[in-house]
Formats: structure tokens, sequence, C-alpha cells
């Protein structure tokens, strides 16, 4: 239930409950001192007299011979037989008393109450200091004379018993009003003030540093879900707070390899102009061979940098990927051909397993050659052989077509195969002072950014196996005018 209905019964209850104690009140009032409750149609009276022995024989002889109730050896004899010491009889007629039995003391017409209120009062009339019930019966006299007989009971047990039980019955009442109010108050602030205090102490927690907790709603109202919204605040900063300190240590561990492949070209660079300004390079030979070296250690200091910055654009998704539908086999095909004759001038073969596979992926033609130049130098910077032979195959996995390029190179160890895409890895780092360690980091998160996955295979002196897999497009089959090539 949500606070704002827990709220509005709690009020409504505070509200209604005094309403329903005061008519109670007032409805024992009614049945006490006047009583009974007038109805349109009759009149209900409260408790009617014990005596109905007594009431009933009067109320026949009211009816068949009402002479007889002039006669007050029959009263007395009446009351004699009823066996009751506290009843009286009183008989009216024409607003005159004209007959009394029992133990009365002064009384008059104007304490008796008036013709047409038949029925029985509990608490009726005062007389002498004491408390009488009275039960009424209307007649008429033979003659048409209006008569009334008056039945009373000196109630003043029932008086004394009414004094004592109706401030008790009233003080209960408060006592249970005041009890609901403390209780409906008390859980309604706790239902509140509970969650409220989770939230302070974990908001401590938080100033504190710690966060490594969780704070679970008990309900699924607006505090609920306050705390579950604070919660996964709580672990979203901590999960941003580990990002943060990934980055960070990436970052420290960035510096330091920059610093430490920049450190090698740099000190080289510095020695060749430094011989070439000593005058060391006297010969025009021994100066271009000078100037060859300080060109290719600026060139492999600006490829470095190019690497690091796009590397550091993919680590933090700003780089932009222009996705298009491509025939895979034909886009691979058309890659190998550009750049054959380039490789085989330096001792490269390059070739394409030959199998018809039709099938349309969604990819970054620029990245996408990236990944092929970056595992295809990887292949070609650590080759131990005279030829280099690298084999592209391709194999179609239903939705995904799985990509694999093949070298003869010496291969890694298994330890290391889980290593090589990572930054700046090298296996062999005392032979290669030409690569930056980024070629197959980059080229892990171009293929994770197209939704794929890539892995390597390689057994110590059987060369090395790159697979990556791409999804297909739209079930991987397109009219050829709906693709590009």
């Amino acid at each position: 239930m949500s606070i704002r209905k827990r709220l509005f019964l709690s009020n409504a209850a505070m509200v209604l409950m005094p309403i329903v104690v005061i008519i109670l009140i007032i409805l024992l009032l009614v049945v006490i001192l006047n009583g009974g409750f007038e109805f349109p149609d009759k009149r209900w009276h409260g408790p009617q007299p014990q005596n109905t022995e007594l009431n009933s024989r009067l109320t026949k002889t009211a009816s068949l011979n009402q002479e007889k109730l002039l006669d007050r050896e029959f009263l007395e004899s009446v009351l004699d037989k009823s066996g009751t010491k506290n009843n009286a009889i009183i008989v009216r007629k024409d607003e005159k008393i004209v007959q009394t039995a029992g133990q009365l003391g002064d009384i008059s017409n104007a304490d008796l109450p008036a013709y047409g209120n038949e029925g029985f009062n509990p608490a009726g009339i005062r007389l002498d200091h004491s408390h009488y019930s009275v039960k009424q019966h209307d007649f008429y006299f033979q003659d048409g004379t209006k008569g009334t007989l008056f039945v009373l009971n000196n109630s003043a047990s029932f008086v004394k018993f009414a004094r004592t039980f109706f401030p008790i019955l009233f003080i209960s009442l408060l006592l249970v009003l005041i009890i609901t109010n403390v209780l409906l108050s008390y859980f309604m602030s706790r239902s509140i003030l509970g969650p409220v205090k989770h939230l302070a102490a974990a908001a401590k927690k938080i100033k504190s540093g710690n966060l490594d907790f969780t704070i679970t709603p008990k309900k699924n109202d607006e505090l609920g879900q306050l705390v579950q919204s604070f919660d996964d605040m709580r672990a979203q900063l901590k999960e941003s707070l580990e990002l943060r300190e990934k980055y960070e240590n990436n970052r420290r561990q960035l510096i330091a390899n920059i610093s430490h492949d920049l450190k090698t070209p740099i000190t080289s660079i510095i020695g060749y102009v430094e011989g070439i300004q000593d005058g060391v390079a006297h010969t025009e030979a021994k100066h271009a061979r000078y100037l060859d070296t300080i060109h290719g250690k600026a060139t492999y200091m600006n490829r470095l940098i190019e690497e690091l910055s796009l590397y550091s654009k993919l680590d933090v998704k700003r780089l932009p990927f222009q996705f298009e539908a491509v025939h895979i086999s034909a886009f691979v095909r058309d890659y190998i051909d550009e750049i054959t004759d380039e490789l085989n001038e330096r001792n490269i073969h390059i070739s394409l397993e030959s199998n018809q596979i039709d099938a349309v992926v969604k990819l970054d033609r620029d990245k996408m050659i990236r990944v092929f130049e970056n595992i295809i130098y990887n292949s070609v910077k650590y080759t131990d052989k005279e030829t280099c032979d690298i084999q592209i195959s391709l194999a179609d996995k239903g939705t995904l077509i799985e990509i694999t390029i093949v070298d003869n190179g010496p291969g890694v160890t298994e330890g290391e195969l889980t290593q090589i895409f990572s930054r700046f890895y090298r296996t062999d780092p005392s032979r290669n002072t030409d690569g930056s360690g980024l070629g197959l980091a980059i080229a892990a998160q171009i293929i994770e950014t197209h939704g794929g996955t890539i892995w390597a295979v390689s057994k110590l002196g059987e060369g090395l196996s790159i697979h990556f897999t791409l999804s297909k497009s739209d079930g991987g089959r397109h009219e050829e005018e709906d693709i590009s090539y």
C-alpha cells in the first residue's frame, strides 16, 4: 500500500474514531436517561421491566375492569403477589392521581409523564432523592375518561450502577481513542522513519567512502522505490569509481609504457643529430644513413602516437563508426587484391581460401581494414622465416561469419594467448623495437565494437591463428543492389 493511502486511512481513522465514540456515548445516554429512541412510525424503548407478571395482570385489569384499579386493597394484593418490595403502583384519572399502592413519598401529577408516553423508562422520575423506573400504560375508563397506570420501581441501584459504569465507560472509550491514535501515529511514523533511517545510515557510509553494502526495500511504496533508487545510485557510483580507478591505473601504465617506448627512438634521434652536428657523418653515404635512421625513428614515433590516440578513443568509446551492409567475401577479396603486390615485394605471400560464402555483414570498412592490417603486420613483425605465408579463410557459423588469419611464424605459448590482445604486450621485446604493442589490442577493440569476439589459437613453433566473428546483417542475404561492395 502506498504512503499516500496509508496516510489517508490513518487520518480518516483518527477523525472517524472520535465521531464513533461520541455516537456510542450519545446512544448510551439516550438508552439510560430517555428510555429509548423516537422513530417515525413507532417508539423503541430500552430494557423492559423484569416483573412481567405484575405488568401483565395490571394491564389486563385496565382492559377489562378499570374500576378495580381504584381499589387500594386490590393494588396492594397485586404487589404482594409479585413478591417485589421495590415496586409501587399509581393510578391516574384525567390528570389526577386517584390511587397509589406501595412505598411512595410525596408525589404529584407534575412528577409523572404525560398521557401518551406509554412504554418503559428505566430512569423515569426522581422522588425524595430516589430514582424510579416507570412502566406506563394508557387506557380509558368506562366513562371515557383518560386513565394511566404507572408501575414504579425503585431504581436507585440501577442509577448508581449507571453513575459508576458510565464514567468508566467514557474513560475507557477515551483511552481507546488515545491508544488508537498513538498506535496509528507510531506505526505510520515507523513505516516512514524506518526507511529514512536506513537511507541516512547508508548516506553516512557513502560519505566515509564505504560502498560495499546493499540496502533492500521492505515495501514497494514510494519510500521503497526511493530506497531502491538510492541503492541503484550507490551501485552505479561504486561501478563508476571502480571504472575511474581502472582508468587511472591504465593511465599510469600508459604513461609508463609511452615513456619507455618513446625514450629509445628519441635517444637515437638525439644521438644521430649530434653525430651530424659534430661532423661524425662526414661522408655522403654516412650522412644519408643517419638521416634515414632519424626519419625511421620519427616515423615510428608518429605511428606510435597515432595508435595511442586511436586506442584511447576506442577505449573510451569516442571513435565514430560508419556501419554499412557489405558482402564479406567480396570485401576480403578486394582487400587482398590491393595489398598483394606490396606484400610480394617484401617476400610475404597472402592467400584467400576459396569458399563460396554469400553472406552480408554490417561493418565499418576503414576500421575493418585496420583490423586486417594490424593482424597481418603482427604476423610479419614476428616471422622467423624468409617467406611469411598468411592464409585467410571465412566460415559460415549460422548467424555469424568467422574469419581466420593464419601465419607460419614461431607461434606463442599457451600462457601468452591470453595476453597478446593486451596493450603494449610483446612476446619477445628484445627483438622488436619498431612495434607499439597496440596492434592486436586495437583490433580487439574494433571487433568488440562490431559486436563480435576475437581469440587466438597457437602452438609454439606452429604459427599463430587469429579468429574473429562478425554478425550477419538481417539473416545474412540481401539483393545485390541493397548492399555495397
